[in-house]
C-alpha cells in the first residue's frame, strides 16, 4: 500500500513543484520591466524624462522594445517596456564596524584650535553639459569632414554605445574623434527674408575605434539625437558650458528669433533657440533678453539666456514664457522684467 502512495503522489509532487519554479521565474522575468501605455504627443524622449528622470537615457529604452522599429513612430495605446535597472538607485553598504581598542593612557597636552578652512565656492554652469554640447548652431557653410555610412547592425536609427563606419576625408587613427552633425537646411530672416546660413544639428559623438569590413569602425560614446547613414562628420573638441552668472546683463539690443532646434514650431521653457544678433552686435554670453510673441497683440512672453556666442548670430535657452515662442517673436531688454 505504502509504495502504491509513492507512485501516486510522486509525480504530483514534481509537476508542483516544476509549476511554483517556472512562476518564479516568469515573475521575475515580469519584474525586470515596468510597463507603459503610451498617451497621444508621447515620445521616447517624453517618456524617459517622465519615468527615468534623464531623457538622455532614452535610447536605452528604445533597445529593449525591439517591435519599435523607429523610435519617432510610437502610438498611443502602445506598450513600452523600461527596464527597472533603469529606476534603481544603489544603496551603499553599510560601514564596518571596527572594535575599538582600548583607550591609551597619555599625559594631557594643550589643545591647539584648529585652523578654519574655508571651501571654495561652487560654481554653477549656465546649462548642462550635453545641453551646451547639442544645443547646435547657424554656419555660413557646411563644414564636413567625412560622413556615417552605415553599421554593423545594419539598422538604420543609431544611438549611443552603438556602432557604425564612417568614411573621412584624411587619415584617422584609433581614438580620433568628430562630432556628427546633421544641416536641417538654410535659415532666412523671418523678416527681411535674408539667407543667414543653415542650421547645424549635433547629433553626437563618435570615436574611432579600428577598421572593420574594410571601413573605419567608430563607437558612439554620446548621442544626442537619432544619428542616420548619411549623417556628417566635423572636428572633435571639448566643449565646457559657461558658468552662472552673478548679475546677468539685459543690454539695450531688439532682435528676432529667427528659427529654433530641431526647427519645431511650438517652443517652450528650457527650449533652444537662435538670435539673429552676435558677438559684433554686442551680445555676450550670459546675457538675458525678454520676449513679445508676435500675433494680433505683441504679448510680452517670459525671458531667455544667451549660452553661446558667434559672430552675426547667438543660441539661447528659454528660462520663462507664458505662451509658445515662435520664429520671428521679439527679442529685447525692454520686455526683460515681464
Amino acid at each position: 500500500m505504502a509504495k502504491i502512495i509513492r507512485r501516486v503522489y510522486a509525480p504530483a509532487f514534481l509537476i508542483i513543484m516544476f509549476g511554483m519554479f517556472a512562476a518564479g521565474i516568469a515573475l521575475a522575468q515580469h519584474e525586470d520591466y515596468k510597463e507603459y501605455t503610451v498617451k497621444k504627443g508621447d515620445t521616447l524622449w517624453d517618456i524617459s524624462s517622465k519615468e527615468i528622470i534623464d531623457p538622455f537615457l532614452w535610447p536605452k529604452v528604445w533597445k529593449e522594445n525591439p517591435g519599435v522599429k523607429n523610435p519617432d513612430l510610437i502610438y498611443p495605446g502602445q506598450k513600452i517596456k523600461i527596464p527597472l535597472y533603469l529606476l534603481q538607485k544603489e544603496v551603499p553598504p553599510p560601514p564596518v564596524e571596527k572594535a575599538m581598542p582600548p583607550p591609551e593612557i597619555k599625559p594631557p597636552v594643550k589643545k591647539e584650535e584648529p585652523a578654519v578652512l574655508i571651501p571654495p565656492v561652487k560654481k554653477e554652469y549656465l546649462v548642462d553639459k550635453d545641453t551646451f554640447t547639442s544645443s547646435g548652431y547657424i554656419a555660413d557653410s557646411i563644414d564636413s569632414k567625412g560622413e556615417v555610412i552605415g553599421a554593423p547592425t545594419e539598422r538604420t536609427l543609431l544611438g549611443k554605445d552603438d556602432y557604425a563606419y564612417i568614411r573621412t576625408a584624411n587619415p584617422v587613427k584609433k581614438g580620433d574623434k568628430f562630432y556628427i552633425i546633421r544641416s536641417l537646411g538654410k535659415v532666412k530672416h523671418p523678416e527681411t527674408g535674408k539667407m543667414m546660413g543653415y542650421l547645424i544639428d549635433v547629433r553626437g559623438i563618435a570615436e574611432v575605434v579600428g577598421k572593420e569590413s574594410g571601413e573605419i569602425k567608430v563607437k558612439l560614446p554620446a548621442s544626442y539625437s537619432d544619428i542616420l547613414a548619411g549623417d556628417l562628420l566635423t572636428d572633435f573638441y571639448d566643449m565646457e558650458p559657461p558658468y552662472l552668472l552673478d548679475k546677468p546683463r539685459t543690454p539695450d539690443i531688439t532682435g528676432y528669433i529667427v528659427v529654433t532646434k530641431h526647427r519645431r514650431t511650438v517652443n517652450g521653457e528650457l527650449d533652444i533657440v537662435y538670435l539673429d544678433k552676435g558677438r559684433k552686435d554686442g551680445l555676450e554670453i550670459g546675457d538675458i533678453f525678454g520676449m513679445t510673441a508676435r500675433a494680433k497683440y505683441n504679448i510680452p512672453n517670459g525671458r531667455l539666456q544667451v549660452i553661446n556666442v558667434k559672430d552675426a548670430t547667438s543660441i539661447a535657452i528659454v528660462r520663462k514664457s507664458g505662451k509658445e515662442v515662435s520664429v520671428g517673436d521679439i527679442i529685447g531688454a525692454f520686455a526683460a522684467e515681464q
